[in-house]
């Protein structure tokens, strides 16, 4: 069990957003030290690995809404049986869609990126004929 600032250093996300994710219903709220509502918050090697989940899909730039729909039910692949949602089919539906949605809006990204990427490759030869001239024009060449 991991105190929240390992956690934070475990999952590099700070106490600060763990505490708000938990807030926000995207993460479970953690167990507590001796079972009390206001104990330590105590995290377990399935939280740390559902936080860096959510950090993924965060990096990827999915929308915190999306990531709040996807994560509803909890950890369910996470945690032990007795935990899981009665209707995993339809969770799982519900995920599947999130994700391909979200994968179709990478793939349009990374279309744009690509082609941004290129014209900065011209502009780049561009700057560097020019600089090539610059430097002949002043040796004379």
């Amino acid at each position: 069990m991991y105190s929240i600032s390992e956690t934070a250093e475990l999952t590099g996300v700070s106490a600060f957003t763990l505490r708000y994710y938990e807030k926000i219903g995207l993460l479970p709220s953690p167990k507590r030290q001796n079972g009390k509502k206001d104990g330590i918050r105590r995290y377990t090697d399935k939280d740390l690995h559902f936080i860096r989940f959510i950090t993924g899909l965060k990096q990827t730039g999915m929308p915190l809404k999306d990531i709040a729909m996807f994560a509803e039910g909890g950890c369910v692949l996470l945690q032990d049986e007795e935990e899981r949602v009665e209707d995993v089919a339809a969770m799982f539906a519900k995920r599947i869609d999130i994700l391909e949605s979200h994968l179709e809006q990478m793939d349009r990204q990374m279309e744009e990126m690509k082609q941004v990427k290129i014209l900065a490759e011209k502009k780049k030869k561009v700057y560097e004929a020019f600089l090539l001239e610059e430097i002949q024009k002043r040796k004379g060449v």
